[in-house]
């Protein structure tokens, strides 16, 4: 497993990185987000996370 990095940038410091500023960091990281968020096989996995523990079982995690 990863290990979590010791720290983390704020939007200022990509900004300044990248020329841009920080609300375009702010538009894009909510960009990135939504576009993960919509991917089937993510709505597949949340699906499952939230449902019942009865009827949760680890063979169903779907998988591509």
């Amino acid at each position: 497993m990863s290990k979590e990095p010791e720290y983390h940038m704020t939007y200022a410091e990509i900004a300044e990185a990248l020329g841009i500023s920080s609300t375009r960091v702010r538009q894009l990281e909510a960009s990135a987000l939504a576009k993960l968020e919509a991917l089937p096989v993510l709505q597949q996995y949340h699906d499952h996370i939230n449902s019942s523990s009865e009827s949760r079982s680890l063979d169903l995690i779907p998988y591509v």
